[in-house]
C-alpha cells in the first residue's frame, strides 16, 4: 500500500512537473510569436511601435536574425529580397551603428502614402552620445516592419 502511495505521489509530481513545462514553453512561443509565418520562421511585429522596440533590443542585443525578421518592406521581410545572409550582414553594419543603451519612441509619427510612417527615436547611449533617429515603418497588410533607419546622425562625424 506504502509504494502505491509513492507511486501514486510520483505521477502526480510528474503532471505537475509537465505542467510547468509546458507552461514554459507556452510563454517562450508567445514571446517569440510576433510575426507573420513565413516558412518556419516569424517575421514582422503585431504594431509598428512593437517593430521599432523589437529591432532596437535586438540591435542592442547584436541578434542580427532577431534584427533581420523585423526588417522589411510593403511586400514583407527583407530577407526574401535579399536572402538571410544578406539580410543579416546588412543588420551587423545596423547594429554596430545603432545598439543603444536606450530608447524612448516619440508618439505621433508621421504617415506617409501606402501606411508607411516615420516615427522619431530618441537613441542614449550610442557611439555618438545622445541622437534623435528616423525609423520608417510600413506593413504588408497585416504586419509591421523596419524598413529604413536615417543612420546619417549615427555615423562617426
Amino acid at each position: 500500500m506504502r509504494t502505491s502511495h509513492r507511486a501514486s505521489q510520483a505521477v502526480r509530481i510528474a503532471v505537475m512537473v509537465m505542467a510547468a513545462a509546458g507552461f514554459a514553453l507556452a510563454g517562450c512561443a508567445s514571446r517569440g510569436g510576433t510575426g507573420a509565418e513565413y516558412g518556419t520562421e516569424l517575421y514582422g511585429a503585431e504594431s509598428a511601435e512593437a517593430a521599432i522596440g523589437r529591432f532596437l533590443d535586438a540591435a542592442r542585443l547584436r541578434d542580427y536574425a532577431a534584427m533581420a525578421r523585423l526588417f522589411g518592406t510593403d511586400d514583407g521581410p527583407a530577407e526574401h529580397r535579399w536572402g538571410r545572409v544578406e539580410t543579416e550582414q546588412r543588420m551587423l553594419v545596423l547594429a554596430g551603428l545603432l545598439a543603444p543603451s536606450g530608447y524612448e519612441v516619440r508618439p505621433n509619427p508621421v504617415s506617409g502614402a501606402g501606411g508607411a510612417s516615420r516615427w522619431m527615436v530618441d537613441l542614449t547611449g550610442t557611439r555618438n552620445g545622445a541622437v534623435s533617429v528616423p525609423f520608417f515603418i510600413v506593413s504588408d497588410g497585416s504586419r509591421w516592419f523596419v524598413e529604413r533607419v536615417g543612420t546619417e546622425g549615427l555615423r562617426t562625424p
